[in-house]
């Protein structure tokens, strides 16, 4: 029996990983918001406070916010490289058919010559026998 695609296989861990995220992003934003209140409060009162608690909350917060973030970055991985390979490969197919416009970069990537019959090495446009097994070529 044939194993599944990375898909169909990773999905348990892709779902946990996105709901993991937003979760700690909510959690992690809840806390910023009320450590962040709470520091403004004792910051504007006349009351001495000597505890840490909104200082803590406020890194709590952060540090949730970021652990959140990553979750949802490792959960959405496939898609955002997909998406990339989507944007960039036919860039890079496009500059790589110009550079290689039938003579090829420094021997690399002729692509105007014919396929050997034998062998199916693609060979220079004015070649006569093949590169890859010197059987003669037609015209």
């Amino acid at each position: 029996m044939a194993s599944p695609r990375g898909f169909e296989r990773n999905r348990i861990q892709r779902n946990v990983l996105r709901v993991a995220g937003v979760v700690l992003l909510l959690a992690g934003a809840y806390f910023l918001v009320v450590g962040g209140m709470q520091f403004a409060d004792d910051a504007n009162s006349s009351d001495v406070d000597t505890g840490f608690g909104p200082v803590l909350r406020l890194g709590l917060g952060g540090f949730l916010a970021v652990f959140g973030l990553a979750a949802l970055n490792a959960g959405f991985l496939g898609a955002q490289a997909r998406y990339a390979a989507g944007e960039t490969l036919p860039v890079v197919k496009d500059s790589a058919e110009y550079l290689s416009d039938g003579e090829g970069v420094l021997g690399v990537g002729r692509s105007a010559g014919p396929f050997c019959s034998g062998c199916g090495v693609r060979n220079d446009r004015d070649a006569r026998f093949c590169d890859g097994c010197g059987a003669p070529l037609r015209a």
